[in-house]
C-alpha cells in the first residue's frame, strides 16, 4: 500500500515538488498538472505552520486547478491556517493524514459565513485521512458558566449551495462554530465515512453545532460516518428561501454512530416544502435528547419515511421517538416573529420498525385535530423505560404541547390524532425501582382505525392505570397481546370509544381484562378467544 501511494505521489509530481526550492522556482513559473491533475498547496505558496495566513495561497491552487479543467488541491502534512475558501467545478481538496485546514479566529478573513463554501458548482470534492477545524472557540465567549455566542461567528463551517455530485469522504470535521455541514438545494450528496467531532452541548464546547443538514437536497447518501454534535446530528430540512429548492427526497441514512445531547436523526422544524422517500437504517445513538424526531412546523408534507434497526442508549428525558406536527405561525418560539398562518402539515406513511432503546420516556406521536398523523407503523419495538427525569406534562400532556418538549413528553406509549395507526410487536419494560405516576404503557386518544398486535406490557407498579388506555378511539383491533405478571386492569375505554375488538389475548396475568368508563356502551367492546384473568 505505501508503494502504490508513493508511486501515486511521483506520478502527481508531489514529492518532487515538496522542498523550498522547488516552490521558490514554483513561484516564477505557472504551475501546471501534468498527467493526473494533482497541485500541491506549497508549490502556490501555503505555510503549515498554523500561525501564516493562507487564504491567498489556497485560492490560487483551486483557481489552478479550475483552469486545468479540474483536479485535486493537495495538502500534505501541517496546519494551514485559512479564511473562506471557494471551490469551483471538479476540484476535489484532498488532506493527506497529518493536513489540518484551520479556520481564521478573525472576521475580516471571511469572505463569507463560512470556512469552505460552493456555489452552483459540479463534481466537487473533500477527501483524505486529514481534517478541517473551524475554531469554533475563537467565536464564542463564557457567560453564566456556559459557552454563548460572541460577536460573530461562521453560520456553517462548510456550506454548498446549488452543486451537482458533491462527495465528502474520511476526512475528520471539528471544532465547529455552527452547523459543521450544510448542503442547500444540492443534487446528489454523498457522504461517506467522515467523523464530526463537536462538543456536545453549550458547557462542552458546542452551542449549536449541528453535525449534517442537507436542506432542500436531493438524491442524498450518509453512510459510516461518526458525529458528536452539541445539537442535532443529521437534520433534514427545507429553510424558507426566495427561489430555493421546496422539495428535500431520496435521502438514505445508514451505517452511522451518533452522539449528542439533542435529536440524533431529525426531519424538522423548517418544513417548508415537501419530503419524500427518506430511509434511516442501522445507527447506534448515545446519550441523545431524542432518538428520532419530526417536528412538523411549515406547512409541508411528509410521505415514504422509512426508520429502521436502530439502536439507543439515552439519558436526560430522552425520548426514542418524537414526531408532533403544529404550525410554527400559531406556536411560535420565544422570540421568534410572527409569522403568517399556515394550512397544516400532511405526515403519512411512515414505518419506523427494529428500534431497542433504554431511555428516560417512551413514544410520543402527536398530529392535528384537523390534520391527523396517518398511515404510521411501529413494529418490533423493544423500549427499557428509566424514568431518570421527572416529567410533569405526562398524567395529561397538553395540546398543543410545547414545541421542544421531547425532553418533557410522556414516559408511555403516547399517540393523539392518527389514522390508520399500527403498533405491532411492541414491548415496554420498567427499570425498577419503579414509580406509580409513571402510569400506563400505551395511551391512544383522538385516534381512528387503531391496531395493537403482539404487544407486550404493562401499567408500572403501584398505578391503578391501565395497560392499555383508549379514549375517543373509533374502531380499534387489539389481538396476540400479553399481560405480564403484575398487570392491573389491561385496558380501559373512555368516553368516546367505538367498535374496539379485543380477540386472542394472554391477559391470565391481569387482574381484569377490561373497564369500560361512564357513558361508553357494552356493545363497544367485542371480546373473542381471549385467555381471561386467572382470578
Amino acid at each position: 500500500m505505501e508503494t502504490d501511494r508513493i508511486e501515486f505521489l511521483k506520478r502527481a509530481g508531489l514529492l518532487a515538488l515538496g522542498g523550498a526550492g522547488s516552490r521558490a522556482a514554483a513561484a516564477e513559473r505557472p504551475v501546471r498538472a501534468t498527467g493526473f491533475p494533482v497541485f500541491n498547496a506549497l508549490d502556490f505558496g501555503a505555510s503549515p505552520d498554523g500561525a501564516t495566513l493562507n487564504t491567498g495561497p489556497v485560492r490560487q491552487a483551486i483557481l489552478a486547478a479550475s483552469l486545468n479543467g479540474g483536479g485535486v488541491v493537495y495538502f500534505p502534512p501541517g496546519r494551514y491556517l485559512t479564511g473562506t475558501i471557494e471551490l469551483k467545478d471538479r476540484v476535489t481538496l484532498y488532506l493527506e493524514a497529518g493536513a489540518t485546514l484551520l479556520g481564521s479566529g478573525d472576521r475580516k478573513d471571511y469572505a463569507r459565513d463560512s470556512l469552505v463554501y460552493a456555489g452552483d458548482a459540479a463534481d466537487v470534492a473533500i477527501r483524505g485521512r486529514g481534517a478541517i477545524d473551524g475554531n469554533g472557540m475563537a467565536f464564542w465567549k463564557r457567560a453564566g458558566g456556559l459557552w454563548t455566542i460572541g460577536d460573530w461567528r461562521p453560520s456553517q463551517m462548510l456550506h454548498f449551495a446549488g452543486c451537482q455530485n458533491l462527495l465528502l469522504e474520511d476526512v475528520t470535521l471539528r471544532n465547529s462554530p455552527m452547523w459543521t455541514v450544510h448542503p442547500v438545494d444540492c443534487d446528489r450528496v454523498t457522504i461517506h465515512g467522515i467523523s464530526i467531532l463537536n462538543g456536545l452541548d453549550a458547557e462542552d464546547h458546542g452551542p449549536n453545532t449541528d453535525g449534517i443538514d442537507p436542506d432542500g437536497c436531493t438524491r442524498v447518501r450518509i453512510s459510516d460516518c461518526y458525529i458528536q454534535s452539541g445539537d442535532d446530528c443529521i437534520v433534514l430540512k427545507i429553510t424558507r428561501r426566495p427561489g430555493g429548492n421546496q422539495v428535500c427526497r431520496d435521502v438514505a441514512v445508514t451505517n452511522c454512530v451518533l452522539v449528542t445531547h439533542e435529536t440524533a436523526l431529525k426531519i424538522g422544524s423548517e418544513t417548508y416544502g415537501e419530503f419524500r422517500d427518506i430511509a434511516f437504517s442501522n445507527c447506534a445513538v448515545r446519550d441523545a435528547g431524542c432518538g428520532v424526531g419530526l417536528w412538523m412546523r411549515d406547512g409541508g408534507s411528509i410521505e415514504g419515511w422509512t426508520v429502521d434497526n436502530i439502536s439507543m442508549t439515552l439519558s436526560g428525558g430522552g425520548q426514542p421517538v418524537y414526531m408532533t406536527s403544529y404550525p410554527r405561525s400559531r406556536l411560535p418560539e420565544p422570540g421568534e416573529p410572527a409569522e403568517a398562518a399556515s394550512a397544516p402539515g400532511t405526515v403519512r406513511s411512515v414505518t419506523i420498525s427494529n428500534v431497542t432503546a433504554a431511555a428516560d420516556g417512551g413514544i410520543f406521536l402527536l398530529g392535528m385535530e384537523e390534520s391527523p398523523l396517518e398511515d404510521i407503523l411501529l413494529d418490533n419495538i423493544r423500549i427499557r423505560m428509566k424514568g431518570g427525569r421527572e416529567k410533569k406534562l405526562n398524567a395529561d400532556p397538553p395540546y398543543p404541547f410545547p414545541v421542544w418538549g421531547h425532553r418533557e413528553s410522556p414516559y408511555d406509549i403516547y399517540c393523539r390524532y392518527a389514522k390508520r395507526l399500527t403498533l405491532r410487536n411492541v414491548q415496554l419494560t420498567w427499570e425498577p425501582p419503579e414509580k406509580p405516576e409513571w402510569g400506563s404503557a400505551i395511551r391512544c386518544r383522538n385516534v381512528e382505525d387503531l391496531e395493537i398486535d403482539g404487544f407486550v406490557g404493562r401499567q408500572a407498579l403501584g398505578s391503578e392505570a391501565p395497560a392499555v388506555w383508549l379514549r375517543e378511539a373509533k374502531g380499534a383491533f387489539i389481538r396476540n397481546c400479553r399481560a405480564p405478571e403484575g398487570t392491573g386492569d389491561f385496558l380501559r375505554l373512555d368516553p368516546g370509544c367505538q367498535h374496539v375488538t379485543l380477540m386472542g389475548n394472554e391477559l391470565s396475568a391481569a387482574r381484569k381484562t377490561a373497564v369500560l368508563a361512564p357513558g361508553v356502551g357494552p356493545g363497544e367492546l367485542f371480546e373473542s378467544a381471549n385467555r381471561p384473568p386467572r382470578a
